[in-house]
């Protein structure tokens, strides 16, 4: 709005009349505090005399509008910034935020309106100013907006970190009694039923941001609470029996079912279960019912060099043929020694494994029907499994 203040029908003085008498009305900072406690939610809790002060405020910005012809932008407006700041910090909703500023602009040009005619104001400049003021809210209502926009981001991001940063320290090192309850209680971690820490890993070392794996617990296992530690995972599981499904490119080790106070003892476990799942070739979900023996593998080294040299150097001096012979021998095992179903497998004929199963026995001089040799070499397997992946 640009106004012509050098002649014409509203010269200099009466605008600068109607600005003094504006700015010395206390009425209308009366009226505005009045409004604002009885028609406006959130303001229960704001003192009158930041209600006063910022009445003032808009008072000024207003007249400034009136006497200079411009219309400042968002950018320009500083004191709606401090306002919407100070707002936020007193519990007041954006949307009370800017119906309170409508308020008072409302009181203001209603007093402008009937201060106009006794200051020789014609009601056309009247209704130039109205139009500015009314302006002046949207730039005030844009630039509150951004403030809280931007503040609401910031306060979900720091509100996000403490979450999972409470989750870690919940899972790994164990929290105080307080903030444990604090946190169960924020985070809604089950305590009417036990829950379980887990390690979530990729076998792969391609693409080693956590992220991906925190979100794929969270769209997996509903109420699972999830947080990045290292290039891994950590969390918390409900416990509700079985171990989610997880395809075999992700390891997700899971500890026992405890209560909250004791998940990092549950995380401890799951860490050695994830151990012995990588040392022995595992993939998807492991926890200690599925890993079974398998664990001995990772804490048993000396017994593991032992079977290679019985049931497997004795193979692998044939080259190609061996590594035949191996394949055919897990997937013997991995049937259930059931010959037809191993043999389909693979795919061979049925006899051709039978007789790779006796040229393994041959070189070894094992029965594979046995049953400790049967365990012995799934051990072997297994450990040459993890083995193979680590390189």
């Amino acid at each position: 709005m640009d106004q012509d203040t050098s002649e014409g029908p509203g010269p200099e003085g009466a605008i600068s009349a109607l600005v003094d008498a504006l700015r010395g009305d206390e009425s209308i900072v009366a009226d505005t505090v009045r409004i604002l406690l009885d028609t406006v939610p959130g303001y229960d809790d704001v003192s009158t005399d930041s209600l006063e002060r910022s009445t003032r405020r808009n008072i000024r910005l207003s007249t400034q509008v009136i006497r200079d012809g411009h219309v400042p932008t968002g950018e320009d407006l500083t004191e709606a910034e401090e306002l919407a700041t100070e707002r936020l910090a007193q519990g007041v909703s954006l949307g009370s935020v800017l119906s309170g500023f409508r308020v008072s602009m409302s009181v203001i040009l209603e007093r402008l309106l009937a201060l106009a005619p006794t200051h020789g104001v014609t009601a056309s400049e009247a209704l130039s100013f109205s139009t500015g003021l009314w302006a002046l809210a949207d730039a005030f209502s844009s630039r509150a907006l951004r403030v809280y926009q931007e503040q609401g981001i910031a306060a979900a991001a720091a509100d996000s970190a403490r979450r999972l940063q409470w989750i870690v320290d919940a899972v790994v090192r164990g929290h105080e009694p307080v903030e444990l309850r604090r946190g169960v209680t924020a985070y809604a971690v089950p305590t009417d039923r036990a829950v379980r820490a887990f390690h979530l890993t990729r076998l792969q070392q391609e693409g080693l941001d956590p992220t991906g794996l925190v979100q794929f617990v969270l769209a997996s296992v509903p109420g699972a609470l999830a947080a990045p530690y290292g290039s891994a995972a950590v969390g918390i599981l409900p416990d509700e029996g079985a171990v989610p499904q997880v395809p075999v490119e992700l390891l997700l080790a899971v500890g026992p079912a405890v209560v909250p106070e004791d998940l990092p003892r549950s995380y401890l476990t799951a860490t050695r279960v994830h151990e012995a799942a990588l040392a022995t070739g595992l993939g998807g979900a492991v926890d200690l019912e599925r890993l079974s023996w398998r664990s001995g593998v990772a804490t048993s080294p000396d017994t593991t060099r032992v079977l290679e040299q019985r049931l497997l150097a004795p193979v692998q001096a044939h080259g190609t043929f061996g590594d035949l012979l191996l394949e055919s021998l897990a997937a013997y095992l991995d049937n259930d020694l059931n010959i037809a179903r191993a043999a389909a497998a693979i795919p061979v004929h049925v006899n051709t494994l039978r007789y790779r199963l006796r040229r393994y026995e041959d070189l070894t001089g094992v029965d594979t029907q046995n049953l400790n040799t049967v365990v012995e070499i799934a051990w072997v397997l297994a450990a040459r499994k993890g083995m193979n992946r680590s390189r």
